[in-house]
């Protein structure tokens, strides 16, 4: 399949729609974005000139070697790093140009997070951490307790509204952490690498959860992992090699096992550092 291996015009994937378009808009889209650490005497590009859109109800998986800028690129979009150039733009709103107050704003409202330790504060319960998010965008009061507990019930922790995190499992932990980021219907959901400290059973739990926010309720997921295995619940996979955008691989009709087989073709001419965790 040497076609799985054809590298795009660097920084573009095949289909991507062209910069100012406004046919079909897409809910994310990153322009020629480029990342620069160090001085001048030392400099590292963790990004190079990356572009691709996300159309909405997407649920696209980013891959790539360690160091090959796929957590800088998380990073970026979700504004804890500011480009060194280039543009990305959530909603049609440029990011890159927003002021510290705005950006705050595009946070709190836009954008939902899912992290490998879930971050859930320790002294809140499952029902608090949820309501968090709610809080924070200043949903009315009254309203609150039933999001809360039709989210919960939705991604199956009803049962443990009551509990603190130090009561739960690393599973249930995380569908907490899922709850809280799709409570308050964020634009985007950004995963990094939210598998990675489960073992391999609440793992596949967390993936079909995942699968369901999007196939069910609609969520756009971007889902930065190193596992083939979490990337085949994906409808699309970016691999990121030394900055840049090598390569792109959609699902399509393929069937899971399918399209994990050919994330494992593009993994190994990588170089490996991913399998099947389950």
């Amino acid at each position: 399949m040497t076609e799985v291996y054809a590298t795009p015009t660097p920084g573009v994937y095949a289909g991507a729609v062209p910069y100012g378009a406004h046919a079909s808009q897409p809910i994310l889209s990153v322009r020629q974005i480029e990342k620069v650490f160090g001085s001048r005497d030392s400099v590292t590009h963790a990004l190079a000139g990356v572009s691709f859109d996300v159309a909405a109800g997407e649920f696209v998986g980013i891959m790539g070697p360690s160091g090959s800028g796929k957590t800088t690129l998380l990073n970026c979009i979700s504004t804890i790093d500011a480009v060194t150039s280039g543009h990305i733009l959530v909603g049609g709103r440029d990011i890159t140009t927003m002021s510290k107050r705005q950006l705050a704003k595009f946070r709190r409202d836009d954008l939902g997070f899912i992290f490998q330790d879930s971050n859930l504060l320790d002294t809140l319960n499952g029902y608090e951490n949820i309501a968090l998010a709610l809080t924070i965008k200043r949903e009315s009061p009254a309203r609150i307790p039933q999001m809360v507990e039709d989210m919960a019930r939705t991604l199956g922790v009803g049962d443990v509204l009551k509990k603190y995190p130090y009561q739960m499992s690393g599973g249930q932990k995380q569908r907490v952490a899922a709850a809280r980021a799709m409570v308050s219907d964020p634009k985007l959901i950004l995963a990094d690498e939210p598998t990675g400290a489960l073992d391999s059973r609440s793992a596949a739990v967390m993936l079909e959860m995942l699968e369901m926010m999007n196939h069910q309720l609609g969520a756009t997921i971007m889902m930065v992992t190193h596992d083939a295995f979490a990337a085949s619940f994906t409808n699309r996979v970016l691999f990121i090699k030394d900055g840049s955008v090598f390569n792109e691989l959609r699902r399509g009709d393929a069937s899971r096992d399918e399209f994990f087989a050919r994330i494992m073709e593009v993994v190994s001419f990588l170089g490996g550092e991913a399998g099947h965790v389950a």
